[in-house]
């Protein structure tokens, strides 16, 4: 069984921006997801993944706004740590992490909260 966890960061200002709906803000994740299986497909780690759908293992955190966001995914840029950045009318609005083992990742977003 892989120990392959997706990490999605999602900013927690969305749902109070002019339209944009609960709906339309939780689909910022599934754009995220599938952008990241899609760009690292053929990662080895990526194809573990997938290989185990019916069991695949995502956690989703948040950051407060666009700013806390890109500075994540700088940190994950400086470390080497494939990821996809999903923009949505001109702003990241959230961040999917390839899909790897979870030590890895820590001390760049461990101390991110759930989001909840």
């Amino acid at each position: 069984m892989s120990k392959n966890v997706m990490y999605l960061i999602l900013r927690s200002d969305l749902i109070s921006l002019p339209d944009w709906t609960l709906g339309a803000v939780f689909t910022q994740i599934a754009h995220a997801a599938t952008a990241c299986i899609w760009t690292f497909r053929d990662d080895p780690n990526v194809i573990a993944y997938m290989m185990e759908m019916d069991s695949m293992h995502k956690v989703t955190l948040k950051v407060d706004d666009e700013d806390s966001l890109v500075k994540i995914s700088e940190r994950l840029k400086e470390s080497n740590i494939d990821h996809k950045v999903w923009v949505e009318d001109n702003m990241p609005v959230c961040i999917a992490i390839k899909p790897q083992d979870r030590s890895k990742l820590k001390p760049i977003i461990g101390k991110l909260p759930l989001y909840k």
